[in-house]
């Protein structure tokens, strides 16, 4: 069999509405193992994990984040027993920023549970989670998962994630309604649990105003520096119209934007007018006296080379007009 012929087979017998599809779905489609072995060969489909597959085309030149969720998809749909899924998986599942986080499956079950037969891209954390802490969702083309709370999900990945990780995820929580004192009344309960020091430095440091891991990693790196904190998502008025900024002094007229969207995230890039549009309203903030720093992905590569950078734009803003 050709390719064509079995890219064909493929497109009118996978399981419709699946996502996602397992060994034995796609055998009741039709697609025996002679024909699924061929898919593989071919590259019509992709195995993401023994027993699972999706159709290539959903796989083939996506994203590492896409490529994270969709072996995520594949453990869920496996799965017979319905295992709690929490700390970076829940966060996928929430559709939570996820910048820089593990990409293995995290579960978790109580201290009797074990870990012996699992997966090599399975960890296990002993927490026995109760009821209150877990939520059960139907995933569209996938199937039904439990999985952590909103909360509780923040909570776990900020007792073991690096700090500009577990910011990222509360933050977009945040974005997502999650209310700061709920976050700060699960610090008081987890009072006395490993990692609650690292997590209540994390979550002093979250705030639902930062629209992107970009932001939040920005807002980060402004908060080691020695100046006035700017504000967030401020509008401003020029002579185009209302201007929305990420980070603003208004004291010094200084304004920063993030532009990172497109490495990131799944959003379309700008189009050409857009672009136009949004530089005719810097340029009519310039004319107002308003200064601007941009900054991009590869700027928060290199922190203190921005941190720098970052100063010198704040000092010349805030210096004395002759």
């Amino acid at each position: 069999m050709d390719t064509a012929h079995v890219e064909r087979i493929f497109a009118r017998r996978w399981p419709a509405g699946q996502l996602v599809a397992t060994t034995e779905q796609l055998q009741d489609a039709g697609l025996t193992t002679r024909l699924l072995q061929a898919g593989i060969e071919r590259q019509v489909v992709h195995r993401l994990r023994r027993g699972v597959y999706v159709p290539m085309h959903a796989w083939q030149g996506k994203t590492p984040w896409v490529r994270n969720r969709l072996a995520l998809m594949g453990h869920v749909a496996q799965s017979k027993e319905l295992p709690v899924y929490s700390h970076f998986s829940a966060a996928r599942l929430h559709q939570l920023n996820t910048w820089n986080s593990s990409s293995l499956i995290h579960v978790s079950g109580g201290y009797s549970a074990s870990g012996s037969k699992l997966p090599a891209d399975v960890v296990l954390h002993k927490l026995d989670i109760q009821e209150p802490d877990i939520e059960v969702r139907y995933l569209p083309g996938v199937g039904a998962v439990r999985l952590t709370t909103l909360r509780r999900t923040v909570l776990d990945c900020a007792t073991v994630a690096p700090l500009a990780q577990a910011v990222v995820i509360g933050d977009s929580a945040l974005n997502k309604g999650l209310q700061l004192a709920e976050l700060e009344r699960a610090l008081v309960v987890a009072a006395g649990r490993r990692g609650v020091q690292r997590a209540r430095r994390a979550v002093a440091a979250m705030n639902a105003l930062s629209e992107s891991a970009g932001e939040s990693r920005t807002r980060l790196i402004i908060g080691e520096l020695p100046i006035e904190q700017p504000e967030l998502q401020v509008w401003l008025e020029c002579s185009t119209g209302r201007f929305r900024v990420d980070f603003v002094w208004r004291s010094c007229r200084l304004i920063l934007e993030f532009d990172g969207n497109t490495k990131y995230f799944d959003f379309p890039l700008p189009t050409d007018r857009a672009l136009v549009e949004e530089r005719e309203r810097e340029n009519a903030l310039i004319e107002q006296g308003w200064r601007f720093i941009r900054v991009k992905w590869a700027h928060l590569e290199q922190p203190e080379t921005l941190k720098a950078r970052i100063m010198r734009a704040y000092l010349a803003a805030s210096a004395p007009t002759t």
